[in-house]
């Protein structure tokens, strides 16, 4: 009893370091790179028989809102994420993530089975997985999963969102990814090869424009499409220790759903840098997009999405700043035709509190500028108590 209460000890310390970025004892350095190796760490909190059960992992949000347009405003319950990672021998490895989320909307519960994907290890320097995962192109959609506690602010980059959420590049795909690190003399180089199911728009109805919503095809390519990316980085040693310069890319042909269906083969590239070192935490990513209409004839549409956070910690308090840009062509039917493909820019500004290294108070404020479809602004302030078990 006495081993096993230990190993429970134990166990917790490694999943408090995994599953939600450093604790305040833990250098930024560290932080860095459990963001990168975050799955194939998970496994250290397995136990060491397998009949002694699968350990299960969560984050809760709850907060509230106040938005000067008359939108969401009042209290609510954010998301309830369970969080597992099975392990079958030293080698074959499963991550699932399943959510529970209110819509904010009509107020109904609803689930989704964020991640389900199965990988096999052939060491550090490359491990393969199959089944649906977070894209991994650029930094944000790989580091920060859908439990709010590990990120430091309460929203995402709007055109980097889930989905369901309003963005605008499929967040997730379903096929097949390999991921690894090659150490240098000097630094190390990470690398993503994904393939997979390409994603569809889905108008609704789908005789009113501008109303999609991206759909990952989680069952099947149900529009006979498919998608390929990269993504290649590069961690600096030394002096520059904490910094990571990264390149992406990625294509695909995606359909909507309209009576006459639209059909775009989306290509965007370009990259991202990170550092989060001596209680810094600066994240930046560029995305320039060259589409191609495929059913209309108009030709390539060029558009571009960008943003830049900085936060600073000190003791347990962290205030952030964000600013974020889309301009986004609307003659391009794969945006155009999407609910959030407008273009805009927004500031944030945020406060953080761990009241504990799991748990976190987080007081966010914006200002919106919608700059094409309807010229308008919005500004919104968001509070929420995240915590992970």
């Amino acid at each position: 009893m006495r081993r096993s209460t230990e190993f429970a000890r134990v166990a917790g310390a490694l999943a408090g370091v995994l599953l939600g970025g450093a604790a305040w004892a833990a250098t930024d350095a560290e932080r860095i790179d459990t963001l990168e190796k975050q799955v194939a760490q998970m496994e250290a909190t397995r136990p060491a028989r397998g009949d002694e059960g699968l350990p299960l992992h969560g984050f809760l949000d709850v907060g509230g809102a106040y938005r000067s347009n008359g939108g969401p405003r009042g209290f609510g319950v954010g998301n309830l994420d369970f969080y597992l990672a099975p392990r079958i021998g030293d080698r074959i490895k499963g991550l699932v993530e399943l959510t529970f989320e209110v819509d904010s909307a009509t107020g109904e519960l609803e689930t989704d089975l964020e991640r389900a994907q199965l990988g096999y290890v052939f060491g550090d320097f490359a491990t393969a997985w199959a089944g649906r995962f977070h894209s991994p192109w650029g930094y944000w959609n790989t580091a920060y999963h859908h439990g709010a506690q590990i990120q430091t602010s309460i929203t995402r980059p709007q055109f980097l969102e889930f989905e369901d959420h309003g963005g605008i590049i499929p967040a997730h795909t379903v096929g097949l990814w390999a991921t690894g690190v090659v150490p240098l003399d000097a630094g190390k180089v990470s690398y993503d090869l994904f393939g997979g199911n390409s994603a569809r728009i889905d108008l609704n109805p789908p005789t009113t424009p501008a109303s999609g919503e991206l759909n990952p095809n989680q069952a099947t390519a149900t529009n006979h499409h498919g998608s390929v990316g990269f993504n290649l980085g590069y961690v600096f040693p030394g002096v520059f220790e904490g910094l990571k310069a990264g390149l992406h890319g990625y294509t695909a042909t995606i359909d909507d759903n309209a009576v006459a269906p639209n059909s775009t083969r989306v290509r965007f590239g370009g990259g991202y840098l990170v550092y989060l070192e001596n209680d810094w935490e600066i994240l930046g990513e560029y995305y320039e997009f060259s589409n191609l209409d495929l059913s209309g004839g108009t030709g390539t549409h060029r558009s571009r999405a960008a943003y830049l956070q900085a936060g600073w910690t000190f003791g347990r308090w962290t205030p952030y700043a964000r600013g974020e840009k889309a301009a986004l062509d609307q003659t391009d039917a794969y945006f155009a035709q999407q609910a959030q493909g407008g273009s805009y820019d927004r500031v944030v500004a945020g406060l953080r509190y761990d009241l504990d290294p799991r748990a976190a108070l987080k007081l966010e404020a914006n200002h919106t500028r919608f700059t094409d479809r309807i010229v308008s602004s919005f500004s919104e302030v968001q509070v929420q108590w995240a915590i992970r078990f």
